[in-house]
């Protein structure tokens, strides 16, 4: 029986190969890759701008009124009484009145109260002139048996009678007052002692 002849097979088969290293085809159906947007090509055509509506002015906010001045009310302006100065004053007890003190002291009365009393009665009436007063010739206990305070008077008075009866400035303020000063305190030192002996 004759043989069959086999079977040319022209060209080639791309999928197929005779090295066995490489791996098998698949049939699994390519992925296509995405494609990649070309860039837009601008326009040449120029761009009309768009006509915005005119904004209105704005109108200045108006102005506050001024608020008016009021001036702070100033307090009276006192009247000026002028410097004063501190002196001294001192008055001595007179004799006649140190015998009554003694006769008071018989009856339990200190008569330093009652010259401390007096004294403070005088110094709180007492109103210095600007004329000066000699100090009287009267006979009168020693000093420390007497009364001293002291009390504020103008330093313009002061300065005045310095002036026309003490220019070389020998005497000290309170002598410059004592001449006014004394009959004061010894009025009032006789008006304690009567009182006094009303009571006692």
């Amino acid at each position: 029986m004759p043989r069959k002849k086999r079977t040319a097979i022209k060209g080639s088969d791309p999928a197929y190969t005779s090295d066995f290293s490489q791996p098998l085809p698949t049939h699994k159906v390519a992925e296509k890759p995405e494609p990649i947007p070309s860039p837009t090509v601008p326009s040449t055509q120029p761009v009309k701008p768009q006509k915005s509506e005119p904004k209105a002015k704005a109108e200045p906010a108006p102005k506050p009124a001024p608020k008016p001045i009021v001036k702070a009310a100033q307090p009276a302006a006192k009247p000026d009484v002028g410097e004063k100065r501190e002196i001294a004053l001192s008055a001595a007890v007179k004799i006649e009145q140190s015998e009554k003190l003694t006769a008071l002291e018989a009856k339990g009365i200190s008569a330093k109260d009652a010259i401390t009393l007096a004294g403070r009665r005088a110094v709180e009436q007492f109103e210095p002139k600007a004329a000066f007063v000699e100090k009287t010739d009267t006979e009168r206990m020693p000093m420390r048996q007497g009364y001293k305070s002291t009390k504020r008077i103008p330093a313009a008075m002061l300065d005045q009678l310095r002036q026309e009866h003490d220019p070389l400035g020998l005497s000290s303020d309170g002598a410059m007052m004592r001449g006014q000063f004394e009959p004061l305190f010894w009025s009032c030192l006789d008006a304690v002692i009567e009182e006094l002996n009303s009571k006692y």
